[in-house]
């Protein structure tokens, strides 16, 4: 290769074979020029090829910077349209989540305002329910006292204590709802019952008959649904011990036996009646007072059914037992009084069925006639 020029560098690039012009090649990295015509392959001066590679550094520098930059700009407007679609999304989320809760508030109040209405709702509550199986117990059984008036719950548990009297009336404790939720009763009492809870039921009722004086208490419940809880009174039935008698029946109370007893007594000279033929249920206790040396004072007493019998005690003013018949159906207690004072007369029957008593004065020494017997 032949290069001609001035001191200040290079001015033309011939062939070293056939002297023809030579053009420099576009890419700086080629170290040699082809000619044309002889196709000769020049090689470029050390020179040219030092600064041709200056230049390409140069340019490749540039060509980074200006790429680096580039990806600098499009990294940024990519998070700042990433940081957009953030904000955007969350915005959204934020309005939908306020939406739904303040839909979840509407619905929640609608349905609180739902549950009070069918609170109130003596067909939904339990209350139209409660009140009918009342008025059939009472017309039915006799159940005519009625211990906790019908009340109503809503999310609550209901709880009732009642003072119960050993071998007295039973209760009936019931509870009820209009919605088919299921009603669960629970014992929370200590005194052994005779018969278990009802299984859950929208109408529960469990009959107690108390074996012991004592107070049982109760739990009744049922999972978000209104429902009415109430007490009621009922008679003893005979097998259950009960009286077999009618509190206003003289035959089957035995006071048509005493009126009779103490009819044949006056005719026998006990004139003085010192209480009218009466009717009681369970043990009694009388106190009666006499003077000294006074008329002999006569109990009788009577039950309409063979099976009962009486135990008595008889205590004179000083707390001394006094000789009593044995138990009996019928018997005619009687002391004749020597110390003045109050003497202690009791009666325990061996049923809870209704018997007659009645007292007179006979004068010392009558002698005792006999009850009629059926």
């Amino acid at each position: 290769m032949i290069h001609q020029g001035a001191p200040g560098g290079l001015y033309a690039l011939r062939c070293i074979r056939c002297g023809s012009n030579l053009e420099l090649p576009q890419d700086p990295r080629l170290f040699h020029i082809d000619c044309r015509y002889c196709g000769t392959d020049n090689v470029l001066p050390p020179n040219l090829i030092e600064a041709r590679q200056q230049h390409h550094a140069l340019e490749l520098e540039h060509q980074n910077k200006a790429r680096l930059h580039a990806e600098r700009a499009a990294a940024t407007k990519r998070s700042s349209r990433v940081v957009l679609v953030i904000f955007a999304v969350l915005g959204f989320l934020g309005l939908s989540l306020l939406g739904t809760c303040v839909a979840i508030g509407v619905a929640a109040s609608r349905e609180e305002a739902e549950a009070k209405q069918r609170a109130t709702d003596p067909k939904l509550n339990g209350n139209e329910a409660m009140l009918a199986h009342m008025a059939k117990m009472r017309a039915e059984s006799g159940c005519d006292r009625i211990l906790v008036q019908p009340r109503q719950h809503r999310n609550e548990d209901a709880s009732l204590s009642l003072d119960m009297v050993a071998n007295n009336h039973c209760v009936h404790i019931m509870g009820a709802t209009g919605t088919a939720a299921p009603i669960t009763i629970r014992y929370n009492g200590s005194i052994a019952l005779t018969k278990p809870m009802p299984a859950p039921a929208a109408f529960v009722d469990y009959r107690l008959c108390a074996s012991e004086t004592a107070p049982h208490a109760f739990t009744l419940r049922t999972p978000e649904e209104p429902f009415t809880v109430a007490a009621l009174e009922c008679p003893r039935t005979p097998a259950e011990g009960g009286a077999r008698s009618k509190a206003g029946d003289p035959l089957t109370t035995g006071k048509t036996r005493v009126s009779k007893a103490l009819g044949e007594l006056g005719f026998q000279g006990c004139k003085k009646v010192v209480a009218e033929p009466a009717v009681s249920q369970g043990p009694q206790t009388f106190t009666v007072t006499s003077p000294k040396n006074g008329a002999c004072y006569n109990m009788l007493i009577a039950s309409h059914f063979r099976d009962v019998s009486f135990k008595v005690s008889l205590t004179d003013p000083k707390g001394k037992a006094l000789s009593v018949p044995s138990p009996a159906q019928d018997m005619r207690v009687s002391y004749c009084p020597a110390t003045p004072g109050e003497y202690s007369l009791s009666i325990t029957p061996s049923s809870l069925d209704h018997f007659a008593h009645a007292s007179i004065d006979c004068p010392r020494n009558l002698k005792a006639p006999r009850l009629s017997k059926r």
